[in-house]
């Protein structure tokens, strides 16, 4: 990692945002290999994850590290020594697993909640619902105002994505977190996802019960 600040030339602040950035991508990557090396896959929850990387990966990820429609690939979004430590083209995949984390997190929460419940995922439970959705979008603010500021670029800077899908041509700033704005475009893509995670996990919830039953 020394290696990596001197051969980059990072600064304090980029050097936490490039250790927090790699120890989130990393995380999901070990707990998987944890879970299948001991043999404790959900098959719901492995489907779910699975599918949520591949989404946001082609919803927004892709298309926002590399410009692809109407924006500015990240590299000309911020410092060279970040682009040093973060290449462009694995730029996209660390991002993507650390949205994974952050949807296997609010999995987690939601499960927590229903511990002595039933099931929120063997129908749509608006409370359920509201549990991802407000873990998604604050974690999100967070990361916007004290993560990703350094390479969020100027409004018109980032590209168009499925996700995200009216762009950089609507995006006013909602509030200011420590002088960082808060934008729409950032949460959209978040706000789409919660209802995506949450199918998703019906989805396949059910679909195992189903085969249990056969």
């Amino acid at each position: 990692m020394f290696d990596l600040v001197s051969f980059c030339d990072l600064n304090d602040s980029e050097l936490w945002l490039v250790v927090r950035l790699y120890i989130a991508a990393l995380i999901p990557v070990i707990l998987t290999l944890y879970y299948i090396f001991n043999k404790k896959v959900s098959y719901s929850d492995s489907r779910t994850l699975l599918y949520s990387f591949i989404i946001v990966a082609l919803g927004w990820e892709i298309w926002l590290t590399y410009g692809l429609y109407d924006g500015l690939p990240v590299d000309e979004r911020r410092s060279l020594a970040l682009s040093c430590a973060i290449p462009i083209h694995i730029n996209w995949i660390l991002n993507s697993l650390a949205d994974v984390l952050i949807i296997w997190l609010g999995l987690f929460f939601v499960k927590q909640f229903y511990k002595q419940k039933s099931s929120p995922f063997l129908k749509w439970r608006w409370s359920a619902f509201f549990i991802l959705l407000i873990w998604f979008v604050s974690q999100n603010i967070y990361v916007e105002a004290y993560f990703y500021h350094m390479q969020l670029g100027s409004n018109g800077d980032l590209s168009w994505a499925p996700l995200q899908p009216l762009g950089s041509w609507y995006n006013p700033v909602l509030f200011k977190i420590s002088g960082n704005p808060i934008t729409f475009q950032s949460q959209s893509s978040w706000v789409i996802m919660t209802p995506i995670v949450y199918c998703l996990s019906i989805c396949f919830y059910k679909k195992t019960l189903k085969d249990n039953s056969d």
